[in-house]
């Protein structure tokens, strides 16, 4: 009797409506290397963890509503400030070398410091070679790689693709004149406003003033001037982290806005060459595609994620204290959550066993992909 009584409330639970809810994010600062880096974080460490890296030039701001969702599924997720950017500190160039190697120290402690030693990673724009550069330290801390809009290949960076053009011959030899038209640029940063802001990103008024006022902090320019001189280390280096993702053998999943005009769409197909199993999603969007169509962007990247039981502790495990079942078609065709306090005992019976008729272990998800047009 006490069987069936669980039961009937099982198939309740399984049936009832459920609605959608985000989950708040904590902020906060951690000391990394005598600096204060902020960061943005949800759900539980215990949990699976996804490390975001920001782009240029935004901050962890352009992830917060994505993660909001994403904390939601049984994920813990956390984005970081770089050095100069958000709201992290700026500290003088003369005291903190502006380098893409340097960044990547950086934000390496920041993980170590918080506790996380595994993990997938989402990379966008400047993320991508300070997350690689992460990949290449330690490639096993690795469980799977989500790139966006972001390159390790010439074919989707149509700036730098000629050899004598300015860019390339600016990472050379630096071009004082270049840093010059950087800096005054910034300078004329407007404030977001009706009549004098154009937001062809859709990055949006927050995340722009956030931007703004980071970038117009005493230094920061100049910093950030170093920083593009150094970009030209990260094309030197594609060969390597070609051949690196070639070995990682980890789950991979290529989102890429298709309005960007500086990061263009081959640059996403030619993650194909190096990983054939990579999901790619063209999404009708911007650089700031996680600003631009938050929902679609977190509806992907869970998914992925539910999907990688090879990549992933698995939701057949436990769970945050949840063991998550599916009940079969015959029952009620939805995936719920049974607390153990109710359940533990029948859940751990005979009728999870695979031979069950009632209850079974989520079963794996093909993976489907978009095929180029």
């Amino acid at each position: 009797m006490k069987t069936l009584v669980s039961l009937l409330w099982l198939f309740a639970l399984a049936c009832a409506p459920m609605t959608a809810s985000a989950a708040t994010l904590r902020e906060g600062w951690q000391a990394v290397d005598g600096l204060r880096l902020f960061y943005r974080e949800g759900g539980s460490p215990d949990d699976p963890t996804v490390v975001f890296l920001h782009g240029y030039p935004l901050s962890s701001i352009q992830y917060a509503r994505v993660m909001e969702q994403l904390a939601d599924r049984h994920l813990h997720v956390i984005a970081v400030d770089y050095p100069s950017f958000g709201y992290s500190d700026a500290p003088d160039r003369r005291s903190y070398r502006y380098s893409f190697d340097h960044l990547a120290q950086t934000v390496a402690h920041f993980l170590a410091a918080r506790g996380i030693h595994r993990y997938s990673l989402y990379m966008q724009d400047y993320g991508v070679p300070v997350g690689f550069r992460l990949i290449g330290a330690d490639p096993s801390a690795i469980t799977a790689v989500m790139v966006q809009n972001g390159v390790i290949h010439l074919d989707g960076f149509p700036a730098a693709q000629n050899p004598q053009g300015e860019l390339r011959r600016h990472w050379r030899e630096r071009n004082e004149q270049l840093d010059m038209r950087r800096t005054a640029y910034a300078g004329r940063l407007p404030y977001p406003g009706a009549d004098d802001w154009d937001d062809e990103d859709h990055a949006g008024p927050d995340a722009w003033a956030l931007m703004r006022a980071a970038t117009q902090r005493p230094g920061v320019v100049e910093a950030r001037n170093d920083l593009w001189f150094d970009y030209g280390s990260n094309v030197e280096r594609y060969p390597a982290w070609q051949a690196l993702l070639r070995k990682l053998r980890v789950p991979v999943l290529v989102l890429w806005g298709k309005r960007d005009e500086y990061f263009t769409v081959p640059g996403a197909w030619a993650y194909r060459r190096e990983a054939p199993q990579a999901e790619v999603h063209i999404l009708d969007s911007t650089h700031f595609a996680t600003l631009d169509a938050p929902d679609e962007v977190a509806g992907l990247v869970g998914a992925f994620l539910e999907r990688q039981r090879d990549a992933l502790p698995w939701y057949g495990a436990l769970v945050s204290g949840v063991r998550r079942v599916r009940i079969w078609p015959s029952i009620c065709p939805r995936t719920i959550s049974a607390p153990h306090d109710v359940f533990e005992k029948w859940l751990n019976g005979a009728a999870c066993e695979p031979s069950s008729r009632l209850a079974r272990p989520l079963p794996s998800i093909p993976r489907k992909t978009q095929s180029p047009t």
